[in-house]
């Protein structure tokens, strides 16, 4: 006679192994391929015992068809990454105006970065958010 525990352990791995069993990523699907007449979702033939080992089956066997490669070139539509996609200097504008082709280079952020902050040093300073440098510098009683 074994313990409650012991006695459940041993079937344990006996039983059907469920997605709620297993785990996160294991998936049984719907066996929709098996199904006769299914879509061709599943394997596309089957295993023999003869020479070939594996015969496919020209109805389970997945068909893409893909437009003539003219169309796909000719097509307004792009990736989102291309080379062959030209930005007009009309949209050109902001921190990228300057920007090589090659992508950005740490020259360009370094002196993208020195002209921004100094821009907007420049806008709070005339706004009168910040004292400028040599105001703040100078004694109090200097500037009266």
């Amino acid at each position: 006679m074994f313990p409650t525990s012991v006695a459940r352990s041993r079937f344990q791995g006996r039983r059907v192994l469920r997605s709620f069993r297993a785990n996160k990523d294991f998936y049984k699907g719907n066996r929709q391929a098996a199904l006769p007449g299914g879509h061709r979702t599943g394997a596309p033939g089957v295993h023999v015992n003869h020479r070939p080992g594996y015969l496919l089956l020209e109805d389970k066997v997945r068909v893409f068809v893909a437009p003539p490669i003219q169309d796909i070139i000719n097509c307004p539509l792009k990736p989102y990454v291309s080379r062959r996609v030209r930005i007009p200097e009309s949209q050109k504008n902001g921190i990228f105006r300057g920007m090589p082709d090659s992508g950005l280079t740490p020259a360009h952020f370094l002196s993208a970065a020195r002209k921004y902050t100094l821009e907007e040093a420049r806008m709070k300073s005339a706004a009168g958010q910040v004292p400028r440098a040599a105001e703040a510098e100078q004694p109090a009683d200097a500037a009266a």
